[in-house]
């Protein structure tokens, strides 16, 4: 036996049963609101800059003489569909944890 008399091997693990599951509880939902809150703050920050991007397209678009879009605008057209995708997957994901509830 250990001098300490626990009779416990070095860095083993106690593991405690939780004595109030209300807690654990409240902390996930804790957790839940945050990612909320989180995900919220992304979707209106893509969304601000995407109408921004079209905003941009259909200046290029309005300037243009019919011979194509610069690259620049191409670029922002990237842009905007790849924020669109984004935010698409985000919601999807969301309302598929919903559902598996």
């Amino acid at each position: 036996m250990e001098a300490g008399g626990s009779g416990a091997a070095s860095g083993t693990q106690i593991n405690i049963p939780n004595i109030n599951p209300g807690v654990e509880r409240r902390l996930e939902l804790l957790r839940q609101k945050e990612a909320n809150e989180r995900m919220q703050r992304e979707n209106s920050q893509d969304t601000l800059q995407m109408v921004s991007l079209a905003a941009e397209l259909k200046q290029y678009a309005a300037a243009s003489d019919g011979s194509g879009l610069p690259p620049e605008a191409i670029r922002k057209a990237n842009q905007l569909e790849k924020l669109a995708k984004r935010l698409r997957n985000r919601l999807n994901n969301r309302m598929l944890r919903i559902g598996a509830r």
